[in-house]
């Protein structure tokens, strides 16, 4: 709008009114003589067209209210469109847990071997020592190495240990917010104590 059309529309005002000055979510200007209805602060405007008022900009949303509600919404989305029913929630989550304790089970075979490689070296070790003779550095170097792969794999079982745990909490957070978008009653922990309501990840 130009300077000339805002001065026109102020004089064509009473002359205690002030021109209200404001802009729109898509960036279109709004004048009137009367404030918007709405939540926005708009600028005011004297009957020369002045700012005698300059509208002050929104707080920022330093918590991300509204990103965090988008995507809470799309969360909620996606876990309606993935499951049907509880049934199917547990179906997952049995899945989950049966490939990860697979992964444990070739983790506890890989430890069992990589301890027994190690006896073998401290015991080829032990005998050299007994006879006098130092061990080559050959020997040396493969006992260091055969403890960090124990070390590796230790720290990989604990991991699935973790993991298997997390699960749990995962999916039994998909049925406490599946129950909760789909209006059913909240169902009551083996313990007794009330069903706190967290975030989900589908």
């Amino acid at each position: 709008m130009t300077a000339a059309l805002v001065l026109g529309l102020a004089a064509s005002l009473p002359a205690w009114a002030n021109t209200y000055r404001w802009v729109d979510e898509r960036g279109r200007v709004y004048y009137s003589d009367k404030p918007p209805l709405h939540a926005v602060e708009p600028d005011v405007l004297d009957r020369q067209g002045r700012v005698l008022r300059k509208s002050r900009p929104p707080a920022p949303d330093n918590n991300n209210t509204g990103v965090r509600d988008l995507a809470r919404e799309r969360l909620d989305q996606a876990l309606l469109s993935t499951y049907v029913n509880e049934t199917e929630i547990d179906l997952a989550r049995e899945r989950a847990l049966a490939q990860e304790r697979a992964k444990q089970a070739s983790l506890e075979s890989l430890l069992e071997q990589a301890r027994a490689r190690k006896a073998r070296l401290e015991g080829e070790a032990g005998t050299r020592g007994h006879t006098g003779r130092m061990p080559p550095a050959g020997l040396s170097q493969a006992l260091a190495e055969s403890e960090r792969e124990i070390a590796r794999l230790e720290t990989l079982r604990a991991r699935s240990a973790n993991a298997l745990r997390e699960i749990e909490v995962r999916y039994e957070g998909y049925k406490r917010r599946f129950r909760e978008l789909k209006g059913l009653p909240a169902e009551a922990p083996a313990n007794g104590s009330p069903p706190t309501v967290g975030d989900v990840k589908p």
